[in-house]
């Protein structure tokens, strides 16, 4: 081609159809290449011809067949809000690409919240997007909704042992979905709550039924308005919760031994049986469908923990301090890219096969396994996590287990797997924990391991506590669009002014600080409003810039008088000594929740 050739504009040249189908295929970065390249390709792109380009699900990820408007977005699972006030599909495609572009960075930036609910440790909990608060119980019993805006307990259930009429046990399991939660009472039974109810206030439940059983029942799980019952007798409940009240739809007859992890898809419900692997039955027709369990044969990786320094003890006071009194997340405005350290993915197994610690798949014992769509994902107490993209062709034969699954492999002394083990599973990503870390490890498009050389989306790894000292295992966790969520352990500050605040147990003064568990929000959300770019208009290239552009709300309480914050450090740092836990009653308190995450409790 010469200096004097012409290369007409294809506007000039093409049917609008044609362009319109050129740019189905061009990637956002090229659409905003195009709108500053002339008025022209402007106005085509972002004026005439703005909602049939961005409307395609090729720019903006929808429901499954597409949408004509925003309704959708009210069931996003965004902690802050990222998706509130959406404008137009370009504003969608913005927000929904600079939130995909951090998630895969290997540095995200990110602000953290940490929620302390009352004076005693989170044992489970659930968050409701929609209706915008959480769902909780405690090591000591009782149940909390709190408002995940303000930090502040709308409604709450207290402990069985306090009450004769309704309580919550200690340690008791939570599931939960679009406004009905579930948890077990002594004994067999399951209760079941909703809220919403006429005349109720926001955030209130009311009891609408006690589900009894005649057997052990070691673990449920609720999810497609089905709620799953797995008993270690041999036994499986499936309920139909559209109900009132909720209807026994199938009694299943199942492998005996189950230790209470399951899970379901909308046909098909999968229990662990620990060494055994994973079963799967039909829930309609309770016939069993195979099993799932890893082989020699299943393709290996392994992962290698980062070398990052752990938190220290001089740390978690620092959070402390800057917490205050009250529980209340980091100031607005403080971005960070230190609390995600990445990880890398790499070919072959952790160990050779002939290492005498080396533990065969035959002998490893598999707790918590996870649904996604047709993505199944299992733990094992050997560090090993079985990643099966397509669990359906995978329950054929064992050639078709090990053509659909792979195994990843991590370094692991099996001390934190007495509950099974805890996953969670979103947007092509897998979270695990192990040996006081979190790992999340992405996958492709297809849910398999990445390619290694050329990954397209980072693997990161986080601490699960404020310091070694505190630390113990997590009791729940979960991924959501915008957020990872889990519970950590930390140090908190025991108010009076809610219940159990006041008085002290047993009559003791015990420390206004002390070592409890939280939930914690590391927010990976675009904060829309500082950047200057127009969502409707304008030639942005969707740019997000590392001096404050991510963040999120989060919650927002005031905090009290500095020097009561010092005084409660100076009294802290002499219960610990040089950073170490000395005898107190404080740390009876730790004792006790460290023999809590011993238990044998039901698992989901």
């Amino acid at each position: 081609m010469t200096a004097n050739t012409f290369v007409a504009d294809p506007l000039t040249v093409l049917p609008p159809e044609i362009v319109l189908q050129i740019l189905h295929f061009t990637p956002v970065s090229g659409l905003a290449s195009l709108t500053a390249t002339s008025k022209a390709w402007h106005q085509f792109i972002d004026v005439t011809h703005q909602e049939a380009i961005y409307t395609s699900e090729a720019k903006t990820a929808q429901p499954l067949g597409g949408s004509r408007d925003f309704s959708f977005l009210s069931d996003a699972h965004s902690f802050a809000k990222v998706f509130e006030g959406t404008e137009s599909w370009k504003d969608l495609c913005k927000r929904q690409t600079l939130l995909a572009r951090n998630w895969a960075k290997t540095d995200p930036v990110s602000q953290e919240s940490v929620l302390q609910i009352g004076n005693d440790p989170v044992w489970r909990f659930r968050a409701d997007f929609k209706r915008r608060f959480f769902v909780s119980t405690s090591h000591a019993g009782g149940l909390n909704v709190t408002d995940m805006d303000t930090g502040r307990i709308l409604w709450q259930l207290p402990p069985a042992q306090d009450t004769d009429g309704d309580g919550v046990r200690q340690h008791a399991h939570l599931e939960y979905q679009d406004g009905m939660a579930v948890f077990d009472s002594e004994g067999d039974s399951l209760e079941v709550w909703q809220t919403d109810q006429e005349g109720a206030k926001r955030g209130e439940f009311r009891r609408i039924a006690i589900l009894n059983h005649d057997c052990q029942t070691r673990g449920f799980q609720l999810s497609y308005w089905t709620l799953c019952v797995v008993s270690n007798e041999g036994q499986g409940f499936v309920y139909d919760m559209t109900q009132r009240p909720p209807t026994l739809t199938t009694h299943l007859k199942i492998e005996r031994g189950g230790i209470g992890h399951l899970d379901q898809s909308e046909d098909i419900v999968i229990y662990s049986m620990g060494a055994k692997g994973y079963f799967a039955y039909n829930k309609e027709s309770g016939a069993f469908l195979g099993t799932l369990k890893p082989s020699k044969l299943t393709e290996k990786y392994h992962i290698l923990p980062p070398q990052a320094a752990s938190a220290s003890m001089s740390a978690a006071l620092a959070g402390a301090a800057r917490l205050g009194p009250r529980p209340q997340p980091l100031p607005p405005g403080a971005f960070r890219k230190d609390c995600l350290v990445p990880i890398e993915v790499a070919k072959g197994p952790l160990s050779p096969p002939d290492d005498p610690n080396h533990v065969w798949y035959r002998e490893d014992e598999w707790g918590a396994g996870m649904l996604h769509g047709n993505l199944f994902v299992g733990f094992s107490r050997a560090g090993r996590v079985f990643i099966c993209p397509d669990f359906r062709k995978a329950l054929r034969d064992e050639a078709s287990l090990a053509a659909n699954s792979s195994i990843l492999e991590c370094e692991s002394d099996g001390a934190g797997f007495d509950l099974g083990g805890w996953l969670s599973i979103r947007n092509h990503r897998v979270m695990f924990e192990i040996q006081d870390r979190i790992y999340v490890v992405a996958l492709d498009d297809n849910d398999r391991v990445q390619n290694l050389e050329n990954p397209a989306r980072a693997s990161y790894s986080l601490l699960t506590s404020s310091a070694p000292q505190l630390a113990v295992p997590i009791s729940y966790m979960a991924l959501a669009d915008d957020a990872i969520m889990t519970t950590y352990t930390t140090l908190g500050w025991r108010e009076s002014n809610v219940p159990g605040g006041a008085p002290p147990p047993r009559g003791r003064d015990l420390p206004r600080v002390f070592p409890t568990k939280v939930i914690r929000i590391l927010s990976l959300a675009p904060n829309l409003h500082n950047n200057p770019s127009s969502a409707s208009g304008g030639t942005d290239e969707f740019s997000m810039a590392d001096n404050g552009v991510f963040g999120g709300p989060g919650p927002n309480l005031p905090s009290e008088d500095p020097s009561r914050t010092h005084a409660g450090l100076l009294q802290l740092l002499s219960m610990l000594g040089d950073a170490d836990f000395e005898q107190s009653d404080s740390e009876d308190e730790w004792e006790s929740m460290e023999e809590g995450e011993d238990e044998d409790e039901e698992e989901n």
